[in-house]
């Protein structure tokens, strides 16, 4: 979706924007930088690598003088080393990030300290407790690709139909595999009050109207939102709906363990893989449900939305470089069980989280996928404490950071003359291993004490969808389709992947 101001803002916000046309460059002093980030918002992220670029990667971004928007963003690997690594405790989220986030209640991407601990305790407790965790990883995504998504594509495959690939990720993939992995539930077993479609333009809109916080005064939005109108009144809708659909599953879950407990089937509990499970199973600590409904609701838009937008870019990378595609498919043949020999009478390739280590060069298509297009392209922090970043700028207390990680991809300082260039090459050693790089390079996958507690069963999931499209389809992405990122929490295209699928014969 993108970021438009609709007439109740321009209501609202009338005489403001009345000023900034008629004053024009006059108003700046009063304004700022503000109208030009107003201008350039639907090219958010090109615009703001654009002018990283010039400024030497650190921005001191001065907003009108009355709405407390004054922030710093910056791709400088030092200050985010600085940041989230070395001077980790004087830039938490803050109480701006939180309530600009508010939708995400007390769950583990919106809280700092205790709540933080805690959650990200319990979820490598969850992924622990699991002699074979990454086989139940990549056993609940292809459990939703063997039902749904396979049979799709077959079928448009065989009507030579174009579609939207990111919508069918969406749709029949991301979220199901999410509530699977975090609730141990099927949506498609259940009945709930409304329908996965409207599930998911909630979530939607309530990253539309979060990320659109950042960007215009404290006073405007809430104001909207006491009015309750314009997007705040969509947020107000969706959180409505998603809520609800969180609650419906916390209590079929609740039902389900209280039926299994009640018969005594103490082994059926014991083989529950789903984190809600280890939650309920807390003896100590009664959870509230509406902290489970905070948990959950994290995790599963997490889960969904930043696989979605990795799968999404990396389908249009790999489609749109038929040479890396070739390698990936040679690499797949050279280190995966033989290929099936017919693949016209309906039968699958599949391979499992063991098989899926070997594809060196695969890891490195989807590292350079992220490098480019990170599936979280912003990350947001607020200063405890005076500091003095490397860069030698000033954080004043409360002063709000962000830190871009899509600019970081695309800077000739970080990575090289050839940084704009899809070069999976540049991950892969002479001798044929992995590059590393350090976390405050790459920051994909954030780093330092809040770095990505899924990383590891992103990139399995994300290898279980690359190899089972690519060993059984060809992907063509439609002529003249235009692609850019939308403007939200997390990467998504804008426009969709509209593609042609057939069959890969054998």
């Amino acid at each position: 979706m993108d970021l438009e101001i609709g007439l109740p803002e321009i209501l609202i916000g009338g005489v403001l924007l009345l000023i900034i046309c008629f004053l024009g460059a006059v108003g700046r002093p009063v304004f700022g930088m503000w109208p030009n980030l107003l201008r350039n918002i639907p090219r958010l992220h090109d615009f703001a690598t654009e002018f990283l670029r010039q400024r030497d990667l650190t921005i001191e971004f001065k907003g009108p003088w009355f709405a407390n928007l004054d922030f710093i963003i910056t791709c400088d690997p030092r200050n985010i080393q600085h940041i989230l690594i070395t001077n980790f405790a004087n830039y938490p989220k803050g109480p701006q990030f939180k309530e600009a986030f508010e939708a995400l209640g007390d769950g583990i991407l919106n809280v700092d300290s205790d709540l933080w601990r805690l959650q990200r305790k319990m979820f490598q407790l969850w992924s622990r407790q699991h002699k074979k965790f990454d086989s139940f990883v990549a056993r609940t995504i292809q459990q939703k690709v063997v039902n749904d998504l396979i049979p799709f594509l077959d079928q448009v495959s065989n009507t030579r139909t174009q579609i939207d690939l990111q919508e069918a990720f969406q749709s029949m993939v991301t979220f199901e595999s999410a509530i699977l992995l975090i609730f141990g539930l099927d949506p498609d077993n259940y009945s709930f009050t409304f329908s996965k479609l409207e599930y998911r333009k909630a979530i939607d809109d309530i990253q539309e109207a979060t990320l659109r916080r950042h960007f215009l005064p404290e006073v405007w939005w809430k104001l909207e939102r006491w009015l309750q109108v314009g997007h705040e009144r969509k947020l107000t809708k969706a959180r409505r709906v998603f809520d609800e659909f969180m609650y419906q599953c916390i209590q079929i879950k609740r039902k389900e363990l209280y039926q299994s407990c009640k018969s005594q089937n103490k082994e059926q509990v014991a083989n529950s893989n789903d984190l809600m499970t280890l939650y309920m199973e807390e003896k100590e600590t009664p959870y509230s449900d509406q902290f489970l409904k905070d948990v959950a609701l994290n995790f599963v838009a997490a889960a969904r939305d930043t696989l979605t937008a990795g799968l999404s870019w990396f389908f249009y990378l790999v489609a749109t470089h038929p040479t890396i595609e070739a390698k990936i498919l040679e690499e797949m043949k050279e280190n995966l069980p033989t290929v099936n020999e017919d693949n016209n009478h309906n039968k699958y390739q599949f391979f499992d989280a063991e098989e899926l280590s070997k594809l060196v060069y695969l890891q490195a298509v989807l590292y350079e996928t992220l490098r480019l297009y990170p599936s979280v392209p912003l990350n947001h922090k607020t200063v405890a404490e005076p500091d003095i970043l490397p860069s030698g700028h000033r954080a004043e207390r409360k002063t709000r950071i962000f830190l871009s990680y899509y600019a970081m991809g695309r800077m000739e300082k970080i990575w090289g003359p050839d940084c704009l260039e899809f070069k999976p090459e540049r991950w892969i050693s002479e001798q044929g291993g992995f590059v590393y790089v350090p976390s405050h390079k790459y920051t994909v996958f954030n780093a330092g004490p809040r770095s990505c507690l899924g990383k590891d069963m992103a990139l399995l999931q994300m290898k279980v969808l690359a190899t089972t499209i690519l060993s059984n389809f060809r992907l063509q992405v439609v002529e003249g389709h235009p692609v850019s990122p939308n403007i939200t929490v997390t990467l998504n295209m804008k426009h969709g992947l509209k593609v042609w699928v057939s069959r890969r014969c054998a």
